[in-house]
């Protein structure tokens, strides 16, 4: 197995995804579909691999733990992300490709609004959603880069392992490690407010320690932004009070109504043509009716509240669905199967096609006058 030459191949081809299993081929992930290239691997070339390209402490932690994360610079200089975790077959490699550069917000296709809500906010928490490999690190990698060439702040990243590199220009950015330069995303948290920071980010809200962690920087005149595996903005709120034992959540409640700012769920989808994907994403920006559904455990109404806002800063990920279809960017089947209410989808897209043939029918009426 040529380890260097697969990476270059994924490079070179925009893949995402590459896995590497005892007994099977090369799989690649392109456009979100699996597919096979070369011979079959075994499990000695993969042990080795992970002799070779892990240092000694997190070599312990693989064989302690039967997972580690870890961040690799290939010989062209392209950066991975990888995991290696033991499975019935043997030793496993996961690499995710990591652009050289941090895209730009507008390339992303989230609203405008996002960016310009996140700049002018100077605490509080926001947090990016979704499933993994949805591209949650990138926006938020891109949010924080565009603070840096703005603002004048200190910045301070726990992440596992780092991803985009994000370059110190107005603002001085300091990147640290879980594993490297930290040990827990929560000890990380406590040490960086004795550190002087403006802006946080956190790699993922993973436990209880770290979710009352980020909180308390929110609410003491910091910006945390943070991942959940969540699928909505009402989902991603019960699950962090979940996370709090019971006797504490009415507590919890509170604090979070006072510290969130805005949760962005995003997932990345099969485009129409089938060549790509394309962005579906659903935005909640905080404001006096939800901080309360918060505050008073009404969470079900949340959902209400941002179909009926009228502010331009709520969209639901059922609307963005519809919106995709009505662009020719997705197909139904797609939104339907990606819904969370197929009803409302149904309900936008016969909206827009009635309003489709009452200006078809005004146009024929204006041209037989």
């Amino acid at each position: 197995m040529d380890f260097e030459k697969i990476l270059a191949y994924a490079a070179k081809n925009n893949i995402s995804d590459i896995h590497l299993t005892p007994n099977l081929p090369v799989f690649f992930r392109l456009h979100g579909d699996l597919e096979v290239v070369g011979e079959k691997i075994t499990d000695g070339e993969i042990q080795n691999l992970a002799a070779q390209i892990l240092p000694p402490k997190q070599q312990e932690t693989l064989q302690a733990e039967r997972t580690v994360d870890f961040a690799y610079t290939s010989r062209n200089n392209n950066r991975f992300r990888g995991n290696f975790y033991f499975t019935r077959e043997g030793l496993v490699l996961a690499l995710r490709l990591i652009p050289n550069t941090i895209p730009e917000f507008d390339t992303l296709g989230l609203p405008s609004f996002v960016l310009d809500n996140v700049m002018q906010l100077k605490n509080g928490l926001v947090l990016l959603v979704g499933p993994t490999g949805h591209g949650k690190s990138t926006t938020l990698s891109s949010l924080v880069q565009h603070r840096s060439n703005i603002n004048s702040e200190h910045i301070i990243t726990l992440e596992d392992p780092i991803e985009f590199l994000i370059k110190s220009n107005k603002s001085i950015v300091h990147q640290r490690s879980l594993g490297r330069d930290v040990n827990s995303f929560s000890n990380g948290l406590k040490s960086a407010l004795r550190e002087d920071p403006d802006v946080l980010l956190v790699g993922e809200m993973r436990d209880l320690d770290t979710i009352s962690a980020a909180l308390t920087a929110a609410e003491t005149g910091h910006l945390v932004l943070s991942t959940l595996h969540t699928k909505s903005a009402p989902e991603t709120i019960n699950r962090i009070i979940d996370a709090f034992p019971p006797d504490q959540q009415s507590q919890v409640r509170a604090q979070l109504a006072s510290a969130l700012e805005m949760v962005i769920a995003q997932r990345l989808l099969p485009n129409a043509e089938g060549t790509g994907r394309v962005l579906a994403y659903e935005t909640m920006t905080t404001n006096y009716a939800i901080k309360n559904h918060i505050r008073q455990g009404t969470v079900y109404q949340i959902a209400n509240a941002m179909q009926t806002d009228g502010s331009g800063n709520m969209i639901s990920f059922d609307q963005s669905l519809a919106k995709l279809v009505m662009q020719g960017e997705i197909t139904e089947e797609e939104a339907y199967n990606n819904a969370i209410s197929e009803e409302q989808i149904k309900y936008i897209l016969e909206l827009n096609n009635h309003k489709n043939e009452d200006e078809t029918l005004g146009m024929a009426n204006n041209l037989s006058e």
